[in-house]
């Protein structure tokens, strides 16, 4: 796997203090036609803001915690309801020890939060499959502060109930 140096990253980001490197998958994908004749891949102008529909593949191919947060951090302000409901459902499945999560949970533990109150502004447009998403990801990841918002999901979900489809709900 490629992966950026921190130029790149604070190019695609727009910021200004990043970790030293990024995984190439959180970049978006650019058509081979519309490259340079240099190798390196093209990175947004900083401070591009990209559609849920670029941001999602970004999610679904992000290897770990770190990388997953890394593209909330870039992109959260664009996340749609469908991003939201993907990136905890991406967190739940990413591969992490006990030691791990914690540091994860100490370090990135405002990210978090705010991808939380992100998920509370987006419970009235999210469908059943992104409740039983967001759901699932909450409960995998064992992030304390996510238990009360994983009640209102549940009261969400409720109202909505004979809307959902038995194979949405088990395909997250």
């Amino acid at each position: 796997m490629r992966l950026l140096a921190i130029g790149d990253r604070a190019r695609l980001c727009g910021l200004a203090s990043m970790r030293a490197r990024l995984p190439a998958s959180c970049l978006p994908r650019v058509p081979a036609s519309a490259r340079t004749l240099s190798s390196a891949p093209r990175t947004p102008a900083p401070g591009a803001v990209l559609s849920s529909r670029q941001i999602n593949p970004l999610l679904i191919e992000a290897n770990s915690l770190r990388d997953l947060i890394d593209v909330y951090k870039c992109h959260g302000s664009s996340f749609s309801e469908v991003n939201v409901a993907t990136a905890w459902n991406r967190l739940g499945k990413a591969r992490a020890t006990g030691r791990e999560r914690a540091d994860f949970f100490r370090q990135e533990e405002r990210t978090l939060l705010q991808l939380l109150q992100h998920t509370l502004r987006a419970i009235p447009r999210l469908d059943a499959r992104g409740i039983a998403n967001a759901c699932y990801g909450m409960a995998k990841l064992r992030f304390a502060p996510a238990s009360a918002t994983m009640r209102l999901l549940g009261a969400e979900a409720i109202p909505r109930i004979s809307s959902f489809n038995a194979q949405s709900l088990v395909t997250t």
